[in-house]
């Protein structure tokens, strides 16, 4: 087997984490032993065992033997830092592997190239895959979250095929995509730490915002309602199983939510900014904006934003909510059909192609 072939799997299992991990890096790892894997594991949660400690807990106990002549694979840099859990710089020297090839350094200020560092002051061979692109997909939240101290930032929306948002006559239900896009969109809902939408998204089609389509943890409903229209009777603040969080003018109704007071008259980027931060304290590493029309052409405006995925469904509207444009300089990353709708992912042209 290759490196990169091993650390492509490392990239597979750190994708298990999902949001589970919250402002941690999602970690894969593999143990290799003469081109046998002996062990594989990932960061499951957040406050528990890494990547590493989980793949060598797995080796079974025939194979204990053969751990110091193995080769561990980690999709990103092993941490040296003592938090919630150990560091496993020091697992890895008590195991007494002496080969260890990861892929990026981890952007955390006190990790980044310290882990590395330590492992080959010990004696162990240390092998980097910097450009791996993979790995880098895995951990972009991270990378955004510890460099620019804010989450990652997606955006998702379905249009008509004539671009429409809704059509004009509100008074009909309808629905853009089929049931397996919804379904889909439930499943990303699994794996995004917050939901964000504005308040005129509530009050007209009065959305639960969770994952009940799929099965895995809700995110948390995130209102941005600075003109205070909310009355605080709507589902959301009913009927879901997280606690909302609103971002509110000066005047609030009374609500099941936690409040944040935005003294904004709009989405301008200082508004736009503020709301981030908060949610970069509350160590939310990837969130989504679901809508409407308002909320996203903000953030698209203000360029905050890393990656994009719309939906086009088959009905013409003729008339109606138009929806967001994306920048001319947007790239597509794929396409793909999904029965009778078109998903396409785009990311700004400021993400390097790895």
């Amino acid at each position: 087997m290759k490196n990169t072939d091993i650390l492509a799997r490392t990239a597979q299992l750190a994708h298990l984490a999902d949001s589970q991990v919250m402002d941690n890096p999602r970690v894969g790892a593999v143990l290799v032993h003469d081109g046998r894997v002996i062990g594989e594991g990932y960061h499951q949660r957040a406050g528990e065992a890494h990547a590493e400690v989980n793949c060598l807990a797995s080796v079974r106990e025939e194979d204990l033997p053969l751990i110091p002549e193995a080769t561990l694979f980690v999709s990103l840099e092993p941490c040296c830092i003592k938090g919630r859990t150990p560091a496993c710089t020091g697992l890895i020297l008590r195991e007494k592997v002496r080969k260890v090839v990861f892929a990026q350094r981890d952007t955390t200020d006190e990790v980044s190239g310290r882990g590395a560092a330590i492992l080959r002051e010990a004696g162990v061979r240390v092998k980097e895959y910097p450009d791996f692109t993979p790995t880098e997909l895995t951990n972009r939240n991270r990378m955004i979250f510890t460099t620019e101290q804010r989450p990652f930032i997606l955006l998702k929306y379905a249009r008509s095929a004539d671009g429409f948002l809704r059509p004009k006559d509100r008074s009909k239900k309808y629905w853009i995509t089929n049931d397996i896009s919804r379904r889909l969109v439930h499943r990303w809902r699994t794996a995004t730490n917050a939901v964000i939408v504005g308040a005129r998204t509530i009050i007209e089609d009065d959305p639960k915002l969770d994952s009940r389509f799929f099965p895995g943890p809700d995110p948390r409903p995130v209102i941005l309602d600075l003109h205070d229209r909310l009355s605080g009777r709507e589902k959301v603040f009913s009927d879901g199983r997280i606690r909302p969080l609103v971002f509110t003018g000066r005047r609030p109704a009374k609500m099941k939510a936690d409040t944040v007071e935005i003294k904004e008259k709009d989405l301008n980027k200082k508004a736009l900014k503020k709301i981030m931060r908060k949610l970069h304290e509350l160590k939310f590493s990837h969130v989504t904006v679901e809508g409407g029309a308002t909320t996203l052409e903000a953030f698209l405006s203000k360029g905050l934003w890393d990656e994009a995925r719309i939906f086009t469904g088959p009905a013409r509207f003729g008339h109606g909510l138009h929806a967001p444009t994306l920048p001319a300089s947007a790239r597509l990353l794929r396409s793909d059909r999904i029965g009778t709708d078109l998903l396409e992912v785009f990311q700004p042209s400021r993400v390097s192609e790895g």
